[in-house]
């Protein structure tokens, strides 16, 4: 889930985000949001440096001068004015006259520059006197009838300097409005670009809707991801739900003979299942705040930019210019991450439950832990001709398309086959790679001997490197140049093994550094149960260490002429570790660690295990070759 919520996502550009009154004083936040000022003062308490948005929950930071220094909005000012002059319509009160103040003499027309509505002996002072000349009076009834629409009314503007002068120029260079007088003394058009106010705002207006063309197609991408995602959740919901119902169904058919066993393995499903849909539920969850948020800047963006270039003013587009170009463009450019639709893939298998009677059900579950490993045989080979000729194969991976991908130390590269053994394309890596992993978005992770970790797309383009974190100091990234052991945890996170200073760095896909322990052995290999325990191999010489996932050492494997190396977990929490020495891949209960019985002995050197999707077919890299052993059934 995102760390905070939106409060409120307004529609009514003149309500504040905060008290949900018209707001007083608009400042506006870098995002365009907009509250009072006194709002923003009082939500700001306590915060030093920066401020969070409530309603996007963006961060900026606060000026030197305070919440203060926040942009005031005009355009939300003018806004406000228009309703007034709407409610004054529809009003049968009476209202002072906006020249001479008189409260008993009949409203009978509008005037922009006295700034509201005037009496009949005003509008006859502005037909006779000069200085009422560039005055313009809207008849009472053109507006009550609506003849005229009150969102033409303008106000002319005036320097805040040169008091007497009326805004009518926007100097370009600086991006700011001046009065005649103003460029001359400060804007000299030897040095910078002025234009008059009307031409300005038509170059203003032209600009800012591309931008709203250009981000009602990312508007469109954002609402189709939350209907996307909320569809997903709905699934999820309903698979989860159709499961547990399959667990209960299953498990009540044997319930009469063995209702104690059952309850305790039903519990631990529900638990594992229940754990499986919460963790990704949170994901989704967390998703789909990130695209809510979007979705709220763009409309609260577009709703402002299309009511600036319909209605508002050249004063008031000139002032919103700037930040409204800066938002749109954001929010036009922005890539949604693609919505991971098998995150509502949960599924019950039965594996005999309510097919078998209690009685044999018993039997089944004895000869699965005493033969669980079951008969694997070699159904090919190959990775030893050709341009897709392995020297020195360690780390394996299945890819997101099903292909398989293998570490050669020696070409320092990824090279990638079909399941059929045919060579698809190779990845160059910096220095010696070790270990690979895909994650879910088809990216592939590559540990080297070097000072960094290497991600790839689905294309084999190097798109970014990052260093791990020593336990020893946390606070600053490392050089250390031995990573190895590498490994996606089952909150998709990834596990990085440096083996010259033996520890594990914890990563978030994108790289961003969680925590870092020690660990006791050099972690050439790591793997995860679905229990969260951490299993690591440190080759010859070495036992496997089981470790919790704070790095808490839990329990140690060992056996004749060991030299454990690659690693995998099955489905049913079993681990296959391959021995480089013997040759053999046997399997252990990752549960208590017990050793369940041997995989395969038909392999000369094996280093890295990975099981197909279906998980009948074994990936072993044997050095200079690629081994696929297929269980029989």
């Amino acid at each position: 889930m995102a760390a905070s919520k939106p409060i409120s996502n307004n529609k009514d550009l003149t309500e504040c985000g905060i008290c949900l009154c018209t707001i007083e004083e608009p400042k506006a936040l870098p995002c365009l949001h907009t509250f009072c000022l006194k709002c923003l003062t009082k939500w700001a308490e306590g915060k030093k440096d920066t401020i969070r948005c409530p309603i996007c929950v963006q961060d900026f930071s606060i000026p030197g001068d305070g919440v203060k220094a926040f942009r005031t909005n005009f355009f939300i000012n003018t806004l406000k004015d228009r309703h007034v002059t709407a409610m004054t319509l529809q009003s049968t009160d009476t209202v002072p006259c906006a020249s001479c103040g008189a409260v008993d003499e009949r409203i009978e027309g509008h005037c922009s520059a006295c700034g509201g509505f005037i009496c009949g002996g005003c509008i006859a002072m502005h037909s006779k006197l000069k200085i009422y000349n560039n005055h313009k009076v809207i008849p009472y009834e053109d507006l009550k009838s609506g003849k005229v629409d009150i969102r033409n009314l303008s106000q002319k503007k005036y320097c805040k300097i040169h008091e007497e002068q009326v805004v009518r120029f926007y100097c370009e260079t600086c991006g700011v409005l001046r009065c005649r007088d103003c460029t001359v003394v400060d804007h000299p058009a030897s040095s910078h670009s002025l234009v008059n106010l009307e031409s300005a705002s038509k170059g203003h207006k032209k600009a800012i809707e591309q931008l709203i063309q250009g981000c009602a197609t990312i508007k469109i991408k954002v609402d189709d991801a939350l209907t996307e995602i909320d569809s997903v959740l709905d699934q999820l919901v309903k698979n989860a739900a159709t499961a547990e119902a399959g667990i209960d169904e299953s498990f009540n058919e044997a319930m009469e003979l063995l209702t104690a066993q059952l309850e305790d393995s039903r519990d631990q499903l529900k638990g594992e299942l229940m754990k499986a849909a919460s963790d990704r539920q949170k994901q989704l969850d967390a998703q789909k705040d990130e695209v809510m948020i979007r979705q709220t800047r763009l409309q609260t963006a577009l709703q402002m930019a299309t009511e600036v270039v319909k209605t508002g003013s050249d004063y008031d587009l000139a002032l919103i210019f700037t930040s409204l170009k800066t938002n749109l463009t954001e929010l036009r450019d922005v890539k949604l991450a693609p919505v991971d639709k098998q995150k509502a893939a949960v599924h019950f298998k039965s594996a005999h439950v309510g097919q078998k009677t209690a009685q044999k059900l018993g039997t089944v579950l004895v000869k699965q832990r005493t033969e669980g490993v079951g008969d694997w045989k070699l159904d090919r080979s190959f990775g030893d001709v050709g341009s897709g000729k392995l020297k020195w194969g360690r780390g394996v991976v299945i890819t997101q398309e099903g292909d398989i991908a293998v570490t050669d130390v020696k070409d320092s590269a990824v090279k990638i086959y079909k399941k059929d053994g045919q060579f698809k394309s190779s990845i160059t890596v910096p220095g010696n790679s070790w270990n690979v992993v895909a994650s879910s978005d088809g990216k592939l992770i590559v540990t080297n001997l070097t000072a960094s970790v290497s991600v790839y797309d689905g294309k084999g383009n190097l798109e970014h490197q990052f260093p791990t974190k020593s336990p020893y100091n946390e606070s600053s990234d490392t050089q250390d140049a031995s990573h190895r052991g590498l490994t996606i945890d089952n909150y998709n996170n990834l596990l990085v093994g440096e083996t010259n200073y033996k520890y594990i760095s914890k990563h978030q896909l994108d790289g961003a550094h969680i925590m870092s322990f020690e660990v006791t052995i050099s972690p050439w290999f790591i793997t995860v149960s679905l229990d969260d325990k951490i299993f690591i191999s440190g080759g010859a010489g070495t036992d496997v260490h089981i470790i919790n996932e704070n790095g808490v050492h839990l329990q140690t494997l060992t056996a004749p002429g060991w030299n454990p190396y690659g690693m995998c977990c099955t489905s049913t929490n079993e681990i296959y570790i391959s021995n480089k020495s013997s040759g053999v891949i046997y399997c252990y209960s990752a549960e208590t660690g017990a050793y369940i019985g041997c995989v395969t002995k038909d392999v000369r050197s094996p280093a890295g295990l990975a099981l197909m999707d279906d998980e009948d077919q074994l990936v072993v890299v044997d050095d200079d070759r690629i081994k696929i052993f297929k269980v029989q059934n």
